[in-house]
């Protein structure tokens, strides 16, 4: 089994933009890449928006499924998978839930946006930053719970957060776990050999050994 279509989900502050060329190492696929604004206000979006957004656009899509969040869009495809039933999952470098982070009861999700390189640093040249949602940032901080993730499912981490969002994630779910030691966070959405590591999963079921 071979997917039909591929979903990919942005991160935080950016948009379907960080995906430009991924297209060109899938060829076959249906390719979507919904804009998680699209249709919000911002100030006030929650992840629980965010979600209904990608499970909107994966309804429209053929199956076998596929679908690839990187950074905060990691834990918005793990929100969505449950409603979505893909049969591929793959996660780069995501936000971790609940489960891997812990919960801290003392943060109150409040309405706002925050200038998103002011937090997350600057990006990376020619790639544009937009204001994020400050809900939504909280809730991710608070802590949100999924319970359980498709058999299917491809950890990928880089050097910047190796153990939250790489070993202890994959640990947790019973997940493929590939690494990336030298690849940066940005790295990982913008390298071609995280891309071929995708293909090969995908085609596979599993990682493939080197």
């Amino acid at each position: 089994m071979t997917p039909k279509s591929l979903l990919l989900i942005h991160g935080a502050g950016s948009g379907p933009w960080v995906f430009d060329g991924w297209g060109e190492s899938f060829p076959g696929l249906h390719i979507a890449v919904p804009d998680l604004h699209e249709g919000l206000d911002v100030g006030r979006a929650s992840m629980d928006d965010y979600t209904a957004r990608v499970v909107a656009e994966g309804r429209l899509l053929g199956k076998p499924l596929a679908v690839c969040g990187w950074s905060m869009g990691g834990l918005v495809a793990m929100m969505a998978a449950s409603k979505l039933g893909p049969e591929w999952l793959i996660l780069v470098e995501a936000s971790a839930p609940r489960e891997v982070q812990g919960f801290n009861e003392q943060i109150e999700p409040c309405p706002g946006v925050f200038d998103s390189e002011r937090v997350y640093g600057a990006f990376p040249s020619g790639v544009r930053s937009r204001p994020e949602s400050q809900y939504a940032r909280a809730e991710r901080k608070r802590g949100i719970s999924v319970a359980a993730l498709p058999e299917r499912t491809l950890v990928i981490s880089g050097r910047e957060y190796p153990d939250e969002r790489g070993r202890q994630l994959a640990a947790f779910y019973g997940a493929h776990l590939r690494e990336f030691p030298t690849l940066s966070h940005w790295e990982l959405v913008r390298a071609i050999s995280v891309r071929d590591e995708i293909r090969r999963f995908l085609a596979a079921g599993r990682p493939v050994p080197k």
